[in-house]
């Protein structure tokens, strides 16, 4: 068998074996300068309860790769852990996330902790979906900033396009956050 055919014989049962995303997002700094970034994350159902997970971020001066587990106590709430590395360092990063939903209504609570005081995470998202295409909501994003966030799902994709204005304030800065997030 050739390289290309268990190439394509991979990527036709990859959406059996894991759920995934890919986003793709850019930061718009006061300066006019963009910071692209790619996040890939996923993860493997073990049981109904319990799931492996890994996160992925490649940005143009530092990336992370992480590993972990999800536990889902009930159908409206996550809790999850994970471990991994990051670009550039011998120690290790570690992540704990709370996530719930209900029929409307999610929030994401996400830490993150790498070596050194001053090398961490927060991302807290609140969100309140309109209809089965637009949801509203408010992010809090280390290294990002505060503000809403808007996003707009398209079915027949399977992709969300999201816009985020927001303020940094750590650096005093206005910035907007553009992004896509594709289904796989």
């Amino acid at each position: 068998m050739t390289l290309k055919r268990a190439l394509f014989i991979l990527i036709l049962i990859i959406p059996k074996i894991v759920s995934a995303q890919l986003e793709l997002y850019a930061k718009a700094n006061k300066d006019g300068s963009l910071e692209p970034v790619i996040n890939y994350n996923g993860r493997k159902v073990l049981n109904e309860k319990i799931s492996i997970t890994f996160f992925g971020l490649v940005r143009e001066s530092w990336s992370q790769a992480l590993i972990g587990v999800a536990y889902s106590p009930s159908e409206i709430l996550t809790l999850s852990a994970s471990a991994g590395i990051e670009h550039g360092k011998r120690s290790p990063r570690y992540s704990a996330s709370i996530f719930t939903k209900n029929s409307k209504n999610s929030l994401l609570i996400l830490g993150e902790l790498g070596s050194g005081k001053s090398n961490y995470l927060y991302k807290i998202n609140a969100f309140h979906q309109l209809n089965n295409e637009i949801s509203l909501g408010i992010s809090a994003w280390r290294y990002h900033g505060i503000g809403p966030n808007f996003r707009y799902f398209i079915p027949q994709l399977y992709s969300t396009f999201w816009a985020m204005p927001a303020y940094d304030h750590e650096i005093k800065q206005a910035r907007l956050i553009i992004g896509v997030s594709f289904k796989m």
